[in-house]
């Protein structure tokens, strides 16, 4: 009995011992990457929970471009004839929906591309510029065959989603503008493009409405570095503007826009602006909300498009 008993207490000290030492040269590895490379290994960290809730992830040839991208699917059979399509910003990537997603997964088909040029898409043989992004984007669409949405977007992919909606009013049944760019598009596209610690830092705070003061130079540094990723510096250099001003009259699907009250890159003057310009909107400005409101008020959003859809 004693040897026994000594032997079941010695094994799981052993393996006690290798779960500690495998934990911890994991702690590690995880904190050097995520020092050498804080975004990446952030968007790891949202990719993770996004695979967790039970979306999928996929690749689909776009006419040649690998488009990534994540699905969800209703839980009903057949599947709901609508289709939730949400689009990302500039230099964003689709795992920004990470804290959205389940929160509306079973009631409709979602999908989460990354726009052409970012996430893990690469840059097509076009180059970068808002037509080709918006070009591309219905060719997704087409290619998985989304003829009816309500498509979201937040940023840059805003902007890419009022265009898109203004050319085919016949598939849009819905339209969500959260913090959209499209109005001074290039002094927008400047403000995220910063060149030092210092211009990172007021970056981070126009992003995030005024959060995060006080951050370490390694983010600060990557901060820097990715404004230097080769297709952010392609779309900056392409001679197309992001400018919206035409499309605005065209859109004829019921509009939800949603702004972040303290959002320092574009300020809510520009959703009054839009509100205006399209017919029937409504306009949500969000407290205490910066320019992403889909990772710093998920549960909010989410409910604000369940209920705009009637769910």
């Amino acid at each position: 009995m004693l040897v026994k008993t000594r032997r079941s207490t010695k094994i799981p000290r052993r393996i006690g011992r290798l779960l500690f030492a495998a934990t911890a040269a994991s702690g590690l590895a995880g904190g050097a990457a995520f020092y050498r490379h804080p975004s990446a290994t952030g968007r790891q960290l949202l990719r993770l929970r996004l695979l967790l809730s039970g979306a999928s992830e996929h690749t689909v040839d776009v006419r040649g471009l690998p488009v990534r991208y994540f699905e969800s699917l209703p839980d009903t059979s057949p599947p709901a004839p609508e289709t939730l399509v949400l689009v990302h910003g500039f230099a964003d990537s689709a795992e920004t929906w990470s804290l959205v997603m389940p929160r509306l997964k079973g009631e409709w088909r979602i999908l989460a591309p990354n726009l052409a040029g970012f996430g893990r898409t690469p840059i097509p043989p076009e180059g970068m510029s808002f037509s080709v992004l918006t070009e591309y984007l219905g060719r997704f669409l087409d290619t998985l065959g989304a003829q009816k949405i309500a498509l979201v977007g937040n940023s840059l992919g805003g902007a890419v989603a009022i265009r898109y909606a203004a050319d085919h009013p016949e598939r849009v049944d819905h339209l969500f503008l959260l913090d959209s760019a499209g109005l001074h598009g290039e002094a927008t596209i400047a403000a995220v493009q910063p060149k030092t610690r210092e211009e990172a830092r007021q970056t981070v705070l126009n992003v995030s409405g005024n959060n995060y003061r006080h951050l370490p130079r390694f983010i600060l540094d990557d901060v820097v570095r990715r404004a230097q990723e080769p297709a952010r510096q392609q779309y900056r250099g392409s001679d197309e503007p992001t400018n919206v001003l035409q499309y605005l009259p065209r859109i004829e699907a019921p509009t939800t826009i949603i702004w972040g009250e303290r959002d320092g890159l574009i300020p809510t003057e520009h959703g009054v602006r839009m509100h205006e310009a399209i017919e029937g909107s409504e306009l949500i400005v969000l407290p205490d909300t910066g320019h992403v409101p889909q990772l710093q008020v998920p549960r909010r959003v989410a409910d604000i498009i369940r209920s705009s859809l009637g769910r």
